[in-house]
């Protein structure tokens, strides 16, 4: 069962008895560990979060553990289930990506490896609630940023992140031409792909120097996966259909 959050009502959701978070992908990396939790660079004090975003990967470890990777505007989740949850690793187990999905579990970390979510439950869920949630968490940030608002690097790094995040939505128009984002990471990926596709580090630096800055072509590759035109066959690797 699924916690319901502000967004999303559902008679199948249960409510969770400790708090939960939501922030985008780009700002929870960037988060450092403290005795209270994850605190992010605009104040979010991160244990356990909740998101929706497209899942990108599945892979199967064993019986009932399951790793997957869940893709947001502005970056990736790395996704961990074990065996304290059989029906959360058998709906991850069946599910086949690209597909709109919610999750809910504690962040860990071992040493500088990347934060990752072990879930203790998920649902799959519409685009409109992937579009909602992001609504809901841009607001949020933007909230926080408010609080900050003193003019530095990373402070304007995550204002357009949110930009980002929202232009995939369709709530906010981008300043570049959407068309031809499109076009020139496609044309880069066809460019890379080998018989097992592209390094998605590699269409990354491609695309710089092509102009487009790394939030933009995640966003683009999110929608490119959301809409069938390409997918991620192994970890850091994508691949047009």
């Amino acid at each position: 069962m699924l916690m319901t959050h502000p967004v999303i009502h559902n008679s199948r959701m249960a409510y969770a008895t400790e708090p939960v978070s939501w922030v985008f992908a780009d700002e929870c990396h960037r988060a450092t560990r403290r005795q209270d939790g994850f605190v992010t660079p605009t104040g979010a004090v991160l244990r356990r979060l909740f998101l929706i975003g497209v899942l990108t990967e599945v892979h199967v470890q064993n019986s009932r553990a399951v790793e997957a990777r869940v893709s947001d505007p502005t970056g990736g989740f790395s996704v961990s289930v074990n065996h304290s949850y059989p029906l959360v690793a058998d709906l991850l187990a069946a599910a086949e990506p690209p597909a709109f999905i919610a999750l809910a579990g504690e962040l860990a970390q071992k040493g500088r490896e990347e934060i990752r979510v072990i879930a203790d439950a998920c649902q799959l869920v519409s685009r409109e609630d992937r579009d909602r949630f992001i609504c809901l968490c841009a607001e949020d940030t933007i909230r926080r940023l408010s609080v900050i608002d003193d003019g530095s690097r990373e402070y304007m790094q995550i204002s357009e992140m949110v930009t980002h995040a929202l232009y995939v939505t369709g709530m906010q128009a981008d300043t570049g031409d959407a068309d031809d984002q499109i076009d020139t990471v496609v044309t880069i990926i066809e460019g890379l792909a080998g018989t097992k596709g592209a390094a998605l580090d590699a269409v990354i630096a491609a695309a710089r120097g092509a102009g487009l800055g790394e939030e933009i072509t995640r966003a683009v590759l999110t929608r490119l996966l959301e809409e069938g035109d390409c997918y991620m066959p192994t970890n850091g690797t994508i691949k047009l259909v």
